[in-house]
C-alpha cells in the first residue's frame, strides 16, 4: 500500500537548480525538479542516520526504486528567472598552463552569467510551494540496511537547490496507508505539476491556466551515481530524461489555480487524498 506526504515549503527568495549541458551560462529551471526534492530527502535521512557521504550517494537511487508520484505545484508565487554575473574561480587548463594559477591572477577567474528564479508572490506572503510526494512504502533498503521514510525527514528539508535556496517547512502531512486512493484508465484532473510520457501513456487533454514544459532526470530511473551512469550526463546526452507538464500562477489572474484534465491509461496512475491529485507509475 503507498504512503504519501505534503509538504508546504516556504522560500526566502527563490532558489537556483540550474539545468545541465547549456554551457557555463545556463538557465535556472521554473521550479526544483524532481531529483533535487529527492536530495533534500536524502539528505535528511542521511543526518538522522549519520549515513556518511560513499553510501549517501546512493540514498537518491534508493528512493527513485520506492517513489510512485511526484507532484508540486505554486501556493502564491510564480516563477521570475534572470541570469547574474558572478565572479568565480576558473578551472581550466589553456596554452599548457593550468588556471587558477598565482602567475596569472587575471586569467584565474571568470564571471559568467549563472541563472536564478525568483519566486514572485501576488499576496505580500513569503514565496510557497506545495510538494506531494508518494511511495510504495515507508522503508528504503540500502546495502543491507534499511532506513524509514517518514514526515520528520521532510521537517528537516532545509534547502531546494543551491546551498543558497533556503526553504522553511511550513506544515508536513504524511498520509498513511489505506489513506490514499489509487485511480487507474480514467480521466482526472489535477493541480499538481505531472510527467508527459508515451511509455506511461499519460495525456493532458484540457488546460485550463498557464502550463509550461520542463525536461528533468527522470526521477523514477535513478540508477546510481558512478561515473558509467553518471544521471547528470544521461540528462546532457538525452537518455533518462522525460518532460513534465508545470502549473504557472498567472500574473493577470494571480488568484485562478491552473488546473488540467489528464487521461491516465496502463502503468499510469492517479493518488488521490481529498482534493489533491497526484500523477506517476502504479
Amino acid at each position: 500500500m503507498p504512503i504519501g506526504f505534503i509538504a508546504d515549503m516556504e522560500f526566502a527568495w527563490g532558489f537556483q537548480a540550474r539545468v545541465a549541458g547549456l554551457s557555463k551560462t545556463s538557465p535556472s529551471f521554473q521550479y526544483p525538479p524532481p531529483s533535487v526534492i529527492l536530495g533534500s530527502i536524502a539528505e535528511s535521512i542521511a543526518k538522522k542516520n549519520s549515513i556518511g557521504e560513499k553510501m549517501g550517494k546512493m540514498l537518491i537511487p534508493a528512493l527513485s526504486r520506492e517513489l510512485l508520484a511526484i507532484g508540486l505545484k505554486p501556493l502564491n508565487c510564480f516563477p521570475v528567472r534572470y541570469q547574474a554575473l558572478g565572479r568565480i574561480i576558473a578551472i581550466r587548463e589553456s596554452g599548457g598552463i593550468e588556471y587558477p594559477n598565482p602567475k596569472y591572477i587575471s586569467k584565474s577567474f571568470d564571471a559568467p552569467a549563472r541563472g536564478y528564479t525568483v519566486l514572485s508572490t501576488y499576496d505580500g506572503d513569503a514565496p510557497k510551494i506545495r510538494v506531494f510526494t508518494v511511495f510504495k512504502r515507508d522503508i528504503i533498503d540500502l546495502c543491507g540496511d534499511r532506513y524509514n521514510i517518514s514526515g520528520e525527514d521532510f521537517w528537516r528539508i532545509h534547502r531546494l537547490g543551491s546551498k543558497e535556496s533556503i526553504v522553511s517547512i511550513l506544515d508536513v502531512l504524511e498520509v498513511g496507508y489505506g489513506e490514499i486512493k489509487q485511480e487507474k484508465d480514467k480521466v482526472i484532473e489535477t493541480t499538481y505539476s505531472f510527467p508527459v510520457d508515451e511509455e506511461l501513456n499519460i495525456k493532458p487533454i484540457e488546460m485550463m491556466g498557464e502550463w509550461k514544459d520542463e525536461i528533468y532526470i527522470n526521477p523514477y530511473r535513478i540508477e546510481s551515481y558512478d561515473e558509467r551512469e553518471n544521471p547528470v550526463t544521461n540528462y546532457m546526452f538525452g537518455r533518462k530524461i522525460i518532460k513534465f507538464k508545470v502549473p504557472i500562477i498567472s500574473v493577470i489572474m494571480p488568484f485562478s489555480t491552473p488546473l488540467c484534465k489528464v487521461e491516465i491509461h496502463g502503468r499510469s496512475s492517479a493518488y488521490t487524498y481529498g482534493d489533491e491529485v497526484v500523477i506517476g507509475y502504479g
